[in-house]
C-alpha cells in the first residue's frame, strides 16, 4: 500500500523536475540564440567594413591588394573562409586559414544575404564599384566555440539544478511531516480501533487546520460509536421487536388479525406437499361475503370493518383446531382443511360454517345479515398443485354465486369452462354497451277494472350479433358482479324515459313506465342526481316514471335507502316494491316507506291455485295495500284461473305472459290498440299454458332485481 508520504514525494519530484527542466531548457535556448546573434552581428560588421575597403581595389582590378585585405581576417580565428566573387562568378580574391577548405562551395551562397547551419554561419555583402556590376563578398565563420561554451553552460546548469533539487527535496520532506505525521497518527489509531474494537481511543490533534478538524471529527465519531456500543443491547432488543412486528404485518391482516394472502400461499404450498406425500385429503375453501361492498358503501367503512371482524370470528369458530382461515383481501377469505378422513367431513364443516356466518347481527344500530358464497377444491381428488387448487376453488365459489349465493359448491371440471365463459361474457358485455347491442322491451301492465293498459315494465334485452338474444339469466348476474349494471341500468332508464315521452306525444299520455333499479345503482352517491338529470334530458314527467326495487334491497340498506327513495318520491316519482312478501320486512313497516305500489311476487302467484296459504298471503297483502292507499299489482300471471282468484282477493292490476310477453317498443302501440278492441274482461278464456322457460324474466333471490 502506498503511503501518503510516498505519494507526496512522487508528486514533488514530478513537479520539481518538470519545472527545472522546462526553465533550464528555455534559459539555455534563449542564451544560445543570444550568443549566436552577437557573433553573427559581429561577422556582418566585419563584412561591411571589408566591402568598403575592397570597392577601389575591385574597381582597379588590384587582386594582390584585395588578397592582402582579405588576409586581415586571420586576426579572427572563427573565420573559416572568405572570397570576393565577381558578377560573372569568377573568384577575384579568396582567403582561408585552412588550405584544404573547399572555397568553391561558397558559390552556393551567392544569392543569399546570410546563412546559418549547425556549426557555421556566414554573410554576403555587395562590393560596389563605379561603372561595374557589383561583386559579392562572402565570409563564413565557425560556431564550434560557441557550441562548446553552450555545452559547458548546460552541464553547469544541470549540476546546479540537481543541487537545488536536492536541497529543496530535503526541505520538502521536513515540511511535509507537518502534514503526513498527523495523518499517520490518525491512521494508526484507526487501525488499533479496527483491530481491538476499542472505541475509547482518541487521536492526537497536532494543528488547527483541516487535518486538525479531521482528527476532531474522527474523535467525535469514536465518541458516537462508544455511546452506540453502550446502547447496543437495547437497540438489538428493539430491532428484534420491530422485526417481529414487521413479520406479523407481512403475514397477518390488520383488520381481522387473521393470516393474510402471503401466509396463506406459504402454508398452502407446505400443506399440499404433505398431502401428496402422505396420500391424505386436504381442501381449500374460498368464502366470498355476499354484497359486502354494498354494506361498506351504504353504512361506511367502519361498519364494513366490523362486519369483516365478525365474519372472521365466525369462520374461525366454525373450524377445527388445526384448520387455518386467512383473509385474502377485500371480502374474500380462504380456509385450509388438513388431515381430512373423507369428503363427508368437508360437507358438515361447510354447512356449519354457512349456518354460523348467516346469523343476523347488529352493528352500530344497523341490522345486517351477512351471507357467503363458498367454493371448495379437494387435494388430491380435484388437483394436486397449489395453483390448481386456488383456481378451482375460485371457480367453485363463482358457481355458488351463480346458484343464488349463500350456498356452496365443490369444484367439478365443468366449472373451469364456466369460469372462462363468464370472463368471456363480461368482456362481451363491455363491447355490447359500447356498440349499442342492447334493446329495451316492454311488458304491458293491465288494469282490469278499466280494461286498459296503464303501465309498462322496461326490461333489458341483449341482441348479440352472433348469438342472437341472450337470456337475462346469463348476463344480469355478470353485470351485477362486474359493476356494469350501473351503466346498463342508466341506459335502460334513459331509453325508457325517452320512449314514454314519444308514446305520450302519440296520444298514450296515461302510460307509466317502470324501470328496475339494482342495489349498486341505488347506493351510488349520485343516483338521485342521475335520475333527475335523465328526466330533464328526456322531458319525461316524474309522474310517468316508476322505480322498482326488491324488498330485500329496501330492508338490507334501510335508512339510507329510504332517505333516497323519499327524495325521489317528493319529486313525484313512483316507488314500487318488487317481489313483496319474500324478504324480511313486516307489513307494518310499509307505513314508514315512501311506496306507491306493491308487486305480489310470482312465487305466490304460481301456487295461488293450489295453496290456500299463498292465497291467504296474497289476500292479506292486497288488503293491507288498500288500507294504506298503496296500489297493488300481481306479476307473473300466466293463467285465467290465477286472474280470477287474484281479482277475488282485491287485485285488479296484472302483468304476465297471460296478457303479453315483453315486446319491442315498436309493437307496443299496436298491442294497446288491439287490447282495447278486444275489451278483455274477467271471463276471458282460460289459458293454462305457461310461457316458455327461456323467456321468463330472471328474479334473483333476495338481493337482485333481474328485470334489467
Amino acid at each position: 500500500m502506498r503511503t501518503i508520504t510516498a505519494k507526496l514525494t512522487r508528486i514533488y519530484l514530478v513537479v520539481a523536475v518538470s519545472v527545472l527542466f522546462c526553465a533550464g531548457l528555455i534559459a539555455q535556448l534563449y542564451f544560445y540564440r543570444h550568443v549566436r546573434s552577437i557573433a553573427h552581428n559581429n561577422l556582418n560588421t566585419q563584412a561591411v567594413a571589408l566591402a568598403g575597403n575592397l570597392e577601389a581595389t575591385v574597381a582597379f582590378g588590384d587582386v594582390a591588394f584585395a588578397q592582402q585585405t582579405l588576409k586581415a581576417l586571420q586576426h579572427y580565428p572563427d573565420v573559416r573562409m572568405a572570397a570576393v566573387v565577381m558578377a560573372d562568378g569568377k573568384f577575384f580574391a579568396k582567403y582561408s586559414p585552412d588550405t584544404s577548405a573547399d572555397i568553391e562551395s561558397l558559390r552556393q551562397f551567392l544569392m543569399q544575404g546570410e546563412f546559418i547551419t549547425a556549426n557555421t554561419h556566414g554573410v554576403v555583402q555587395n562590393v560596389i564599384s563605379p561603372g561595374q556590376a557589383p561583386a559579392r563578398l562572402i565570409i563564413v565563420a565557425s560556431l564550434e566555440e560557441i557550441n562548446r561554451e553552450m555545452a559547458m553552460t548546460i552541464g553547469a546548469s544541470v549540476a546546479i539544478g540537481s543541487l537545488i533539487l536536492l536541497v529543496a527535496f530535503i526541505m520538502f520532506r521536513r515540511m511535509s511531516l507537518s502534514v503526513t505525521r498527523p495523518i499517520e497518527v490518525l491512521t494508526a489509531v484507526m487501525r488499533k480501533v479496527e483491530r481491538d474494537g476499542d472505541h475509547s481511543q482518541r487521536a492526537r490533534i497536532f494543528s488547527d487546520d483541516e487535518i486538525g478538524e479531521l482528527a476532531k471529527g474522527f474523535n467525535a465519531m469514536l465518541s458516537a460509536l462508544e455511546r452506540q456500543n453502550v446502547n447496543l443491547n437495547t437497540e438489538l432488543i428493539e430491532r428484534k421487536r420491530i422485526q417481529k412486528k414487521l413479520d406479523r404485518l407481512a403475514h397477518y391482516d390488520t383488520v381481522t388479525h387473521l393470516p393474510n394472502r402471503h401466509y396463506f400461499q406459504e402454508r398452502l404450498k407446505v400443506t399440499v406437499e404433505h398431502s401428496n406425500q402422505l396420500d391424505k385429503l386436504m381442501a381449500v375453501i374460498f368464502v366470498d361475503l355476499d354484497n359486502f361492498k354494498l354494506v361498506n358503501d351504504s353504512y361506511g367503512h367502519h361498519i364494513g370493518d366490523q362486519l369483516l371482524q365478525t365474519a372472521a370470528k365466525r369462520l374461525s369458530d366454525s373450524l377445527r383446531s388445526g384448520d387455518v382461515v386467512c383473509r385474502l383481501g377485500g371480502d374474500e377469505f380462504a380456509i385450509i382443511l388438513e388431515h381430512l378422513p373423507d369428503s363427508q367431513q368437508i360437507e358438515s364443516l361447510i354447512d356449519k360454517l354457512i349456518h354460523n356466518l348467516t346469523q343476523p347481527l347488529r352493528l352500530d344500530d344497523h341490522d345486517v345479515v351477512v351471507t357467503g358464497s363458498v367454493g371448495v377444491a379437494v387435494c388430491p381428488e380435484d388437483a394436486d398443485t397449489p395453483e390448481s387448487l386456488l383456481r378451482f376453488a375460485d371457480a367453485a365459489m363463482y358457481a355458488a354465486k351463480g346458484a343464488g349465493k349463500n350456498t356452496w359448491r365443490r369444484f367439478d371440471p365443468e366449472m373451469a369452462s364456466q369460469s372462462a365463459l363468464r370472463l368471456t361474457l363480461e368482456n362481451q358485455l363491455r363491447v355490447a354497451l359500447a356498440e349499442g347491442q342492447f334493446e329495451v322491451h316492454y311488458q304491458p301492465q293491465i288494469d282490469l277494472s278499466t280494461n286498459e293498459v296503464d303501465g309498462l315494465e322496461a326490461l333489458a334485452r341483449w341482441n348479440h350479433p352472433d348469438r342472437g338474444y341472450i337470456s337475462p339469466l346469463q348476463f344480469i348476474p355478470v353485470a351485477e358482479e362486474s359493476g356494469l349494471i350501473r351503466p346498463l341500468g342508466e341506459w335502460v332508464l334513459r331509453t325508457a324515459c325517452r320512449q314514454i315521452v314519444a308514446w305520450s306525444l302519440a296520444g298514450h299520455d296515461r302510460l307509466k313506465v317502470a324501470v328496475n333499479v339494482s342495489v349498486r345503482q341505488l347506493v351510488h352517491p349520485n343516483f338521485f342526481e342521475m335520475v333527475l338529470a335523465v328526466l330533464a334530458e328526456t322531458g319525461c314527467a316524474a309522474r310517468q316514471l316508476d322505480l322498482e326495487i326488491t324488498e330485500s334491497i329496501l330492508m338490507q340498506h334501510g335508512e339510507k335507502t329510504i332517505a333516497i327513495l323519499q327524495q325521489l318520491r317528493d319529486r313525484g316519482i313512483g316507488i314500487v316494491i318488487d317481489d313483496f312478501g319474500t324478504g324480511y320486512s313486516s307489513m307494518a313497516q310499509l307505513k314508514n316507506m315512501p311506496v306507491t305500489k306493491l308487486k305480489i311476487d310470482k312465487s305466490f302467484v304460481d301456487d295461488i291455485t293450489t295453496s290456500r296459504r299463498d292465497l291467504a298471503i296474497t289476500a292479506s297483502i292486497t288488503s293491507l295495500a288498500h288500507n294504506l292507499q298503496i296500489q297493488i299489482i300481481a306479476e307473473g300471471v300466466e293463467t285465467n284461473q290465477q286472474v280470477l282468484l287474484l281479482r277475488q282477493s282485491g287485485c285488479h292490476d296484472f302483468q304476465g305472459y297471460h296478457f303479453a310477453r315483453p315486446l319491442p317498443a315498436a309493437q307496443i302501440p299496436s298491442f294497446i290498440d288491439g287490447f282495447q278492441r278486444k275489451k278483455v274482461r274477467s271471463n276471458l278464456k282460460t289459458d293454462g299454458n305457461r310461457a316458455p322457460a327461456e323467456w321468463e324474466d330472471w328474479r334473483p333471490p333476495l338481493d337482485r332485481k333481474a328485470g334489467h
